[in-house]
């Protein structure tokens, strides 16, 4: 039985290839970066940085989520960024934080950022301007800072769901080199404050970091689909290759 077990464990990765193989011991934990950035936007200079103090933050990260994200009302899942209270208590756990974004001394943009450990992923989640601040210029270096932040982190990959109503956001991720990997038809319930609500369609996008990751990443040619799945990945494949050419990680 022992000897069946072994040959079965051997088999476990399928078809993919030995070299890109490694150890997990090797694999670093993903860590929190206090990063501060300053960037100067037709003479406003916006600081960007970890809202580290969080229970003196999250009254002000909360009135930011409540005026510019109506659409959050209703959603377990992502309404708690409504609730001081609650705000406090998922950063306390230790795998969600805010980053925020100052346009002299005042807090006029926050952003939620996510660690999902066993897959050392980050995951930009959810990022709102107070509306009396659009227009300024608050987000246009935002993928620049991302990319700092989950470089720093450890973290092997770097993910974010774009909503498809806003090209900035968009535009955003691609700033930081990531590439889009697939529209999530319907995938968020958003509601609202008038007790409406409908399904938002998303685009997800995400990015290698680090040696390893790139090193340990399945080959396009290794992979067993569909016809249709196929189609798929021809595109996404096709983005990819566009974006190492840009210096985005090499496999």
């Amino acid at each position: 039985m022992l000897e069946k077990r072994n040959k079965w464990i051997k088999k476990r990765f399928g078809t993919i290839s030995e070299n890109a193989l490694n150890s997990i011991d090797t694999v670093s934990e993903i860590v929190w970066p206090d990063l501060v950035q300053k960037y100067e936007i037709q003479g406003n200079i916006f600081t960007y940085r970890m809202l580290a103090d969080i229970e003196e933050h999250a009254e002000r990260i909360a009135e930011i989520f409540k005026n510019g994200a109506d659409e959050m009302v209703g959603n377990r899942e992502i309404e708690w960024h409504h609730h001081p209270d609650d705000i406090v208590k998922k950063v306390k756990e230790g795998d969600w934080n805010f980053y925020g974004c100052y346009l002299d001394d005042e807090l006029i943009a926050a952003e939620s950022m996510h660690i999902i450990r066993g897959d050392r992923i980050m995951e930009w989640v959810w990022g709102c301007v107070d509306p009396v601040h659009r227009g300024k210029g608050a987000w246009r270096n935002l993928g620049r800072y991302n990319d700092l932040l989950v470089a720093m982190s450890g973290a092997q990959v770097g993910s974010v769901s774009v909503v498809t109503t806003h090209k900035y956001s968009q535009m955003a991720a691609e700033q930081a080199g990531y590439t889009p990997m697939g529209c999530f038809i319907g995938k968020r319930f958003y509601g609202g404050s008038d007790n409406r609500y409908y399904r938002h369609t998303l685009i997800h996008y995400a990015k290698l970091y680090g040696d390893t990751s790139a090193k340990c990443l399945q080959d396009f040619q290794s992979m067993q689909l569909t016809e249709a799945a196929s189609e798929l990945v021809a595109v996404v494949q096709k983005l990819w290759e566009k974006n190492q050419k840009k210096g985005a990680p090499k496999r």
